[in-house]
């Protein structure tokens, strides 16, 4: 297909730029359960492009690197659930239950 031995690809998240991301909000939640609102830099209504540009800036990483299979980056993600969750009808996202761990 790519006449490589071995494409290679990105697996996992890119680094979320610090002006689309704060850090600290983000890496303050232990892990967050619905959507984070508050862990983007931007309005509301320039999230969505400011998501893109970003993401095309991941991708162009991962083009002028020689990356054969690309990936978005997963620029938009915010934990590897919530985005999921929060999409699903029956869930509250401003009113979270508490939940125990896998420890109980």
């Amino acid at each position: 297909m790519f006449g490589k031995l071995i494409p290679t690809t990105l697996v996992g998240s890119y680094p979320q730029p610090s002006w689309l991301v704060d850090k600290d909000k983000l890496l303050g939640e232990a892990p967050p359960r619905v959507r984070l609102r508050d862990v983007w830099r931007l309005p509301e209504d320039l999230l969505e492009e400011a998501q893109d540009d970003a993401t095309l800036t991941a991708l162009h990483d991962q083009e002028r690197a020689g990356i054969d299979l690309l990936s978005d980056g997963e620029i938009r993600r915010e934990s590897y659930f919530n985005r999921f969750a929060s999409a699903l009808d029956g869930i509250d996202i401003d009113n979270p239950g508490m939940v125990p761990n896998r420890r109980g």
